[in-house]
């Protein structure tokens, strides 16, 4: 039980994160320019995302982002759920479920994700990306390793 206190922290926590952050760059951005350059292949850039992971069904209509609220409060509160069943995975799924949570809340609250951070190499830009994004990518990797790892210990096991 203790374990599971653990992890509800660090949900609430990357979740205050995430929407911090977007409140902050939102701000900012209206207030000042379109574009923040940090380094040589970072900036901070206002991008407000209707569709899903890099922008996919931006153009479906205006019922698409409930229906993706709703999924994502669902599949973030029942990948924890499944992850205190199961007793395994908590770290994953709690990444998983606070960047899940973190987006299902922008698009409540807004209609839309906000995504800033911009990563790119000369002109090759990679779609512009939030906290709760970084959350689901190391939680799912996080994940596969895990899998991967037990995957190979019961494989040694059988042999």
């Amino acid at each position: 039980m203790k374990k599971n206190i653990y992890f509800l922290i660090l949900l609430l926590i990357i979740v205050f994160l995430d929407q911090y952050s977007k409140i902050k760059i939102l701000q900012y951005m209206l207030n000042h320019s379109e574009e923040l350059i940090l380094l040589p292949f970072l900036n901070f850039t206002l991008v407000f995302n209707s569709g899903v992971a890099f922008g996919i069904f931006r153009d479906f209509g205006q019922l698409v982002p409930h229906i993706f609220s709703f999924i994502g409060l669902v599949f973030g509160f029942g990948l924890i759920l499944w992850a205190i069943v199961k007793k395994k995975h908590y770290l994953a799924m709690t990444l998983i479920s606070a960047g899940a949570l973190g987006n299902a809340i922008d698009r409540i609250r807004l209609g839309v994700v906000i995504d800033f951070i911009d990563v790119y190499w000369k002109h090759l830009h990679w779609p512009a990306f939030n906290i709760a994004d970084i959350s689901i990518c190391i939680g799912a990797c996080i994940f596969l390793y895990n899998e991967f790892r037990e995957s190979k210990n019961r494989k040694g096991l059988n042999d």
